[in-house]
Protein backbone atom coordinates (compact mmCIF):
# COMPACT_ATOMS: atom_id res chain seq x y z
CA UNK A 1 0.00 0.00 0.00
CA UNK A 2 2.75 2.15 0.88
CA UNK A 3 4.55 1.58 -2.64
CA UNK A 4 0.47 2.50 -4.31
CA UNK A 5 0.45 6.06 -2.24
CA UNK A 6 4.26 6.86 -3.31
CA UNK A 7 3.39 6.07 -6.95
CA UNK A 8 0.27 7.88 -6.91
CA UNK A 9 2.24 11.41 -5.34
CA UNK A 10 4.82 10.98 -7.47
CA UNK A 11 2.26 11.39 -10.49
CA UNK A 12 0.13 13.97 -8.57
CA UNK A 13 3.44 16.05 -8.28
CA UNK A 14 4.59 15.58 -11.74
CA UNK A 15 1.00 16.40 -13.09
CA UNK A 16 1.26 19.57 -11.40
CA UNK A 17 4.85 20.37 -12.30
CA UNK A 18 4.21 19.45 -15.84
CA UNK A 19 0.38 20.38 -16.17
CA UNK A 20 0.87 23.76 -17.31
CA UNK A 21 2.41 22.74 -20.60
CA UNK A 22 -0.13 19.57 -20.81
CA UNK A 23 -2.68 21.67 -20.69
CA UNK A 24 -1.06 23.88 -24.07
CA UNK A 25 -0.91 20.96 -26.41
CA UNK A 26 -2.93 21.70 -29.23
CA UNK A 27 -3.17 24.89 -28.52
CA UNK A 28 -1.61 28.22 -30.34
CA UNK A 29 -0.28 30.66 -27.97
CA UNK A 30 -1.99 34.36 -28.68
CA UNK A 31 0.29 36.66 -30.06
CA UNK A 32 0.42 39.75 -27.92
CA UNK A 33 0.08 42.78 -30.05
CA UNK A 34 3.07 45.18 -29.63
CA UNK A 35 2.77 48.73 -30.01
CA UNK A 36 4.12 49.70 -33.23
CA UNK A 37 7.60 50.11 -33.11
CA UNK A 38 9.60 53.71 -32.92
CA UNK A 39 11.37 54.55 -36.19
CA UNK A 40 14.95 53.80 -36.19
CA UNK A 41 16.39 57.77 -35.82
CA UNK A 42 18.98 59.10 -37.21
CA UNK A 43 20.78 62.59 -36.19
CA UNK A 44 19.26 65.80 -37.30
CA UNK A 45 21.83 67.48 -39.66
CA UNK A 46 23.40 70.70 -38.17
CA UNK A 47 24.43 72.45 -41.75
CA UNK A 48 22.29 73.18 -44.14
CA UNK A 49 22.41 72.27 -47.97
CA UNK A 50 25.19 74.68 -48.65
CA UNK A 51 27.69 72.96 -45.69
CA UNK A 52 27.38 75.99 -43.43
CA UNK A 53 26.57 75.07 -39.64
CA UNK A 54 23.19 76.09 -38.43
CA UNK A 55 22.07 78.59 -35.41
CA UNK A 56 21.25 76.43 -32.55
CA UNK A 57 18.68 78.71 -31.97
CA UNK A 58 17.18 77.65 -35.28
CA UNK A 59 18.65 73.66 -34.50
CA UNK A 60 16.60 73.60 -31.08
CA UNK A 61 12.93 73.18 -32.56
CA UNK A 62 13.87 71.30 -35.02
CA UNK A 63 15.59 68.64 -32.65
CA UNK A 64 12.56 69.38 -30.43
CA UNK A 65 9.97 67.82 -33.21
CA UNK A 66 12.70 65.12 -34.43
CA UNK A 67 12.84 64.22 -30.75
CA UNK A 68 8.97 64.03 -30.65
CA UNK A 69 8.38 62.15 -34.02
CA UNK A 70 11.29 59.46 -33.14
CA UNK A 71 9.31 58.79 -29.69
CA UNK A 72 5.68 59.09 -30.85
CA UNK A 73 5.26 61.79 -29.06
CA UNK A 74 1.76 63.48 -30.24
CA UNK A 75 1.28 66.12 -27.44
CA UNK A 76 4.96 67.27 -27.34
CA UNK A 77 4.80 67.65 -31.23
CA UNK A 78 1.33 69.82 -31.16
CA UNK A 79 3.22 71.96 -28.95
CA UNK A 80 5.79 72.70 -31.55
CA UNK A 81 3.45 73.74 -34.65
CA UNK A 82 2.97 76.48 -35.11
CA UNK A 83 -0.83 77.73 -35.90
CA UNK A 84 -1.97 78.30 -38.37
CA UNK A 85 -0.39 74.87 -39.21
CA UNK A 86 -0.41 75.65 -43.52
CA UNK A 87 -4.00 75.13 -44.51
CA UNK A 88 -5.09 72.99 -41.85
CA UNK A 89 -5.41 73.10 -37.44
CA UNK A 90 -3.08 71.58 -35.63
CA UNK A 91 -5.41 69.03 -34.50
CA UNK A 92 -6.20 68.07 -38.44
CA UNK A 93 -2.31 67.78 -38.76
CA UNK A 94 -1.87 65.63 -36.08
CA UNK A 95 -4.97 63.60 -37.04
CA UNK A 96 -2.84 63.02 -40.14
CA UNK A 97 0.34 61.83 -38.45
CA UNK A 98 -1.24 59.28 -36.46
CA UNK A 99 -2.52 57.66 -39.54
CA UNK A 100 -1.06 54.45 -40.55
CA UNK A 101 -0.08 53.40 -37.40
CA UNK A 102 2.37 56.66 -37.21
CA UNK A 103 4.25 56.02 -40.35
CA UNK A 104 4.05 59.98 -41.25
CA UNK A 105 6.14 60.74 -38.23
CA UNK A 106 9.08 57.85 -39.20
CA UNK A 107 8.85 60.12 -42.27
CA UNK A 108 8.71 63.49 -40.22
CA UNK A 109 12.07 62.29 -38.68
CA UNK A 110 13.57 61.15 -41.82
CA UNK A 111 13.01 64.33 -43.46
CA UNK A 112 15.07 66.53 -40.46
CA UNK A 113 17.71 64.33 -41.10
CA UNK A 114 18.54 66.11 -44.08
CA UNK A 115 20.66 69.17 -44.97
CA UNK A 116 18.19 72.26 -44.75
CA UNK A 117 17.52 74.66 -46.97
CA UNK A 118 17.85 78.43 -44.80
CA UNK A 119 17.13 81.58 -46.09
CA UNK A 120 15.50 84.48 -44.24
CA UNK A 121 12.39 83.00 -43.40
CA UNK A 122 13.63 79.71 -41.79
CA UNK A 123 14.81 76.36 -42.83
CA UNK A 124 12.86 74.25 -45.37
CA UNK A 125 13.18 70.33 -44.78
CA UNK A 126 13.68 68.54 -48.26
CA UNK A 127 12.83 64.35 -47.98
CA UNK A 128 14.15 63.19 -50.92
CA UNK A 129 10.76 61.36 -51.94
CA UNK A 130 8.69 64.37 -51.63
CA UNK A 131 7.82 65.37 -48.13
CA UNK A 132 8.82 68.81 -46.49
CA UNK A 133 8.69 70.55 -43.26
CA UNK A 134 8.97 73.86 -42.66
CA UNK A 135 10.45 75.84 -39.55
CA UNK A 136 9.93 79.63 -39.39
CA UNK A 137 12.82 81.25 -38.69
CA UNK A 138 10.92 82.93 -35.65
CA UNK A 139 12.03 86.21 -33.38
CA UNK A 140 13.90 86.97 -30.01
CA UNK A 141 10.82 86.66 -28.32
CA UNK A 142 9.31 83.51 -30.12
CA UNK A 143 11.06 80.70 -30.63
CA UNK A 144 10.41 79.71 -34.22
CA UNK A 145 8.05 76.65 -34.69
CA UNK A 146 6.98 73.54 -37.20
CA UNK A 147 4.95 75.53 -39.73
CA UNK A 148 4.24 73.01 -42.37
CA UNK A 149 4.48 69.25 -42.81
CA UNK A 150 3.15 67.61 -46.17
CA UNK A 151 4.22 63.90 -46.96
CA UNK A 152 4.08 64.77 -50.95
CA UNK A 153 3.04 67.91 -52.78
CA UNK A 154 0.75 70.83 -51.95
CA UNK A 155 3.42 72.70 -49.78
CA UNK A 156 4.21 76.15 -50.60
CA UNK A 157 7.48 75.49 -50.56
CA UNK A 158 7.69 72.39 -52.93
CA UNK A 159 9.45 74.29 -55.86
CA UNK A 160 12.35 76.08 -53.83
CA UNK A 161 13.13 72.29 -52.36
CA UNK A 162 13.09 70.54 -55.63
CA UNK A 163 14.23 73.15 -57.92
CA UNK A 164 17.06 73.35 -55.33
CA UNK A 165 17.14 69.34 -54.80
CA UNK A 166 15.70 67.52 -58.18
CA UNK A 167 14.45 64.27 -57.34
Amino acid sequence: MRRKTLWLAAIVVLVLAGGGWLLTLGHEPEAAVAPPAAPACGPVTTADSTGRPLDERLLTPVRAAHDAACHRDYAALARLMDRPFGTRSPDAALAELRENDGAPLTILAQTLEVPALADQGGLTYCHPHGAIAVFARGTPDHQGKLTDFTLTGDNPMEEACYEANPR
